[in-house]
Formats: structure tokens, sequence, C-alpha cells
């Protein structure tokens, strides 16, 4: 079990809530394979895009994580999400692999919420 991040969040109310992190950024540095502390605000920053991301196209299909619950498929696509954010800044065109990635892990987690697989496992 990993221990998710907290944010803290502002509703538009102005009252305050906390955000669960689908991914930490710890995960994330080590999809960039990077260690350095440097850019660890940036991640955090990055790591709540990407679950804001991930949010809206699963609302497009009516879907919702339970935080307390994060699967896995929903775990990988954040810090892959993050990770692309992370490296498109620098270097857009190598960033388009961790895009990639996400979408490996978000698409059949979709599919699979919609009741079909979008692909399976060969014996």
């Amino acid at each position: 079990m990993v221990d998710r991040q907290y944010f803290d969040g502002e509703d538009f109310d102005g009252g305050s809530f906390d955000l669960v992190a689908y991914s930490t950024k710890d995960e994330v540095k080590e999809v960039l394979q990077i260690t350095e502390t440097t850019w660890d605000a940036e991640i955090d920053a990055c790591i709540v895009s990407a679950d804001a991301l991930i949010d809206s196209l699963l609302k497009e299909e009516d879907f919702t994580v339970d935080p307390a619950n994060v699967p896995d498929n929903i775990s990988d696509a954040s810090k892959h999400f993050a990770a692309w954010m992370f490296r498109r800044r620098r270097d857009p065109a190598g960033a388009q692999i961790f895009w990639d990635e996400a979408k490996k892990f978000l698409d059949p987690y979709i599919q699979g919420q919609k009741g079909g697989a979008s692909f399976r496992r060969v014996p």
C-alpha cells in the first residue's frame, strides 16, 4: 500500500478541503528517473494537474475514483501523466512517451468500468 500525498485545496465558497493524490512524488520521480529534490514542488503541482486530468476524463464517462481505494491503473496513469506534464516543459517531443504510457493504463480502466475489455491476456 502506498502512502498517498494530501494537498490543501480551496472550494469556490472559500472553504478548504484535502485532495488525495493518486500517485506520489517518489513514484513520479522514479518514472522520470530523477532523484534530486530541486523539482519537488513542480512535481507536486504536476501530480495535482494530472489527477485533475484523470478526473475530467473519467467524468466524461460518469466514473469517479474512490480516494480511499485508488486502483493501480489510476495510480499508474497519474504518475505517467504527471511525468508527461513535467517533461513537456523541457522536452515536448520526448514527453510523448509518458502520455502514451498513461493512456495505456487509463484506457483499459475505463473500458473495464464500462463492462468491456479493450484487450485480454492470451494464455
